[in-house]
């Protein structure tokens, strides 16, 4: 076989390596969080930090999403076929017959996206700095001992998480189905989700988690301590590498976030109970946390969208989302030249 021949080869395996690893992908999310269109553009757009999808993903769309279409068949037509479909997420209790107006939505895109795109920029600032505290580069031939470093490291970690939990409980919120306890500020107890727990074990709780953070004596400070308390156990178990995803607790982090906002702009600024600023601030925000660190704006308010219930008006508070989650990554990416994934300019 000829050089040029061993090189076509070579390109055409990594070809093939690369488009089953995005159309894994695309399968995976699609059939665990039912998002048949957002599902692969996640998948495409997370190889790209510039808020686009990169030539080597393009080549990849019709795998992508024959894979997203078999894992939504495979799971929901087979596994979890009694499930009824649809969004559950619920953004404001009168969300559906609300108003919002033009400035409002703008107004709130661009701010939700320049706060959003801080708290990433930090995000992984911080990541970066645990990382290379708990893992520092070293040349010396390691020591027999240091095989089981990395399971002490992790250990003290995940009781470090632990105790912080028994303060903010809130920082257990990993999964869906406690992720709408954070989007309304807390208005749904954390002990009715399915991942709660019972009242009793969160009575040393400095913020309660089955209670409104308008209940508190001030709301801005309680939401910004759950958030706070949030961001640190996320970069913390990140940065030793212990599994809990991206995509939800990123999402719920956002959502403590925005709920200190909202409470910061609703005290100053007069909202009516008829508006839809509030929902729009919230989704918003979520969405420029995380697409802030994943570079996946149209997927995430996609994913957004498709997790909705029926009662939220998405033809009014998506624009805004939108603007919020593109801005987010544009100025993550001026804030910053690194950023939480490595990426590849040849892809």
């Amino acid at each position: 076989m000829s050089i040029k021949s061993k090189s076509n080869a070579a390109k055409s395996t990594n070809s093939l390596e690369e488009t089953l690893a995005y159309a894994g992908a695309a399968g995976t999310l699609t059939g665990f969080m039912n998002i048949p269109l957002a599902g692969p553009i996640f998948a495409l757009e997370m190889t790209c930090r510039d808020a686009g999808i990169s030539s080597g993903a393009a080549r990849s769309w019709t795998a992508a999403m024959a894979a997203s279409l078999a894992g939504m068949v495979f799971v929901r037509g087979g596994f979890d076929a009694a499930s009824n479909l649809g969004g559950h997420f619920t953004y404001a209790s009168k969300a559906g017959v609300g108003v919002l107006n033009g400035i409002e939505m703008v107004l709130a895109g661009l701010g939700c996206g320049v706060g959003g795109a801080l708290v990433g920029t930090l995000f992984h600032k911080t990541v970066r700095f645990l990382k290379s505290v708990l893992w520092p580069a070293t040349t010396s031939p390691c020591p027999p001992r240091s095989k089981y470093m990395p399971i002490l490291k992790q250990t003290l970690v995940g009781f470090l998480i632990g105790l912080l939990s028994i303060k903010f409980p809130q920082t257990m919120f990993w999964g869906e189905g406690s992720l709408q306890c954070a989007v309304d500020g807390q208005c749904t107890a954390f002990a009715s989700t399915p991942h709660g727990i019972p009242s009793i074990m969160t009575q040393s709780a400095h913020v309660d988690p089955n209670l409104p953070f308008s209940s508190h004596n001030s709301p801005i400070t309680a939401a910004l301590q759950v958030g706070v308390a949030k961001f640190l156990a996320i970069a913390i178990a990140t940065s030793v590498k212990l599994p809990g995803g991206v995509i939800f607790p990123l999402l719920s982090n956002g959502a403590s976030f925005a709920n200190a906002l909202v409470s910061a702009v609703t005290s100053v600024i007069p909202v009516a109970s008829s508006s839809l600023l509030v929902p729009t601030i919230i989704m918003s925000f979520m969405a420029a946390t995380l697409t802030s660190i994943t570079r996946t704006p149209l997927a995430t308010v996609l994913i957004l969208a498709l997790t909705s219930s029926s009662w939220t008006n998405l033809s009014a508070i998506l624009p805004g989302a939108l603007l919020a989650s593109y801005v987010s990554v544009w100025v993550s990416n001026f804030l910053s030249k690194e950023s939480y994934f490595n990426y590849s300019d040849s892809i």
